[in-house]
């Protein structure tokens, strides 16, 4: 898995174009490590976190009324791949946390970051197990054939949370 830390050409112009959409009031949308890039280029520190996220995970706690999570259910359901976690900008907006994180979901300006997916498919959580099966099977909390089990009754939850979020994205923002 990638940081938004890792000194990799690509992510430092994905950091110049992020700064330069807020700048210009242009809406950006950063997903996981999308999130810890918008974290970092205005200011805040990203770091690893007191355990690793993988899985869905049903205890995501809307913290302020934002519009972008009107619809949802408090507590709602995501699919989460990360390790690292982020410090809030200054002038940030804290929109979800977690038992574990406390900076799930925040808006800087015309940037909102999810530290977790609402976009994946049964297909794409396939894939990345299968491709990391072995080393998930290291970390002691952490059951790839659990998750794998989980898809049938927890992708469509997911899915749906993804429709209301893009929707209230869209009219959020006059898209």
């Amino acid at each position: 898995p990638q940081s938004a830390n890792d000194d990799l050409l690509y992510l430092k112009e994905e950091q110049k174009l992020i700064k330069n959409y807020v700048q210009n009031n242009i809406p950006v949308l950063g997903i996981c490590l999308g999130s810890q890039l918008i974290a970092k280029t205005f200011g805040a520190k990203v770091y690893r976190g007191p355990k690793k996220e993988i899985g869905f995970y049903h205890d995501l706690m809307i913290s302020n009324n934002s519009k972008l999570f009107r619809g949802f259910k408090n507590p709602f359901s995501v699919f989460h791949w990360h390790g690292d976690t982020f410090d809030l900008p200054v002038g940030a907006t804290r929109l979800a946390l977690s038992e574990n994180y406390s900076n799930q979901a925040f808006q800087y300006k015309s940037a909102i970051g999810l530290q977790f997916h609402l976009e994946v498919n049964e297909q794409m959580v396939n894939l990345w197990l299968d491709k990391t099966e072995e080393k998930l099977q290291q970390i002691p909390y952490i059951d790839p054939l659990k998750i794998r089990s989980d898809i049938p009754k927890n992708i469509s939850i997911v899915k749906s949370n993804m429709e209301i979020f893009y929707n209230n994205f869209k009219s959020v923002f006059g898209l």
